[in-house]
């Protein structure tokens, strides 16, 4: 139990960074490099947290589920955000 309390932890700490980011983030464009460089490590720790507690043996089957579609959801919109960094890089604009 000790370690689902950590993860529990871990997992809230990380997904507070997540929204502050994202406040952060309200005003900005889809395709702010900036923006996006500044969130999508967010979304993957989030993303793996959430396979860590899906991991769990005492999670229910149904906890499990939802932890793997949120994860899937996360690492879905890290993608989406890589994506946009890596179009800056390409497009020779600098990362700051």
């Amino acid at each position: 139990m000790a370690e689902l309390e950590q993860l529990v932890a871990r997992w809230q700490s990380a997904y507070r960074r997540y929204s502050e980011v994202h406040e952060t983030n309200r005003y900005a464009n889809a395709d702010d490099p900036e923006a996006a460089a500044r969130i999508a490590p967010s979304y993957r720790e989030v993303a793996w947290l959430w396979r860590q507690l899906a991991a769990q043996e005492a999670s229910p089957w149904w906890a499990k589920a939802a932890a793997l579609h949120a994860a899937d959801t996360f690492d879905h919109q890290a993608g989406l955000n890589e994506a946009v960094i890596k179009g800056s890089r390409s497009t020779g604009e600098v990362e700051r």
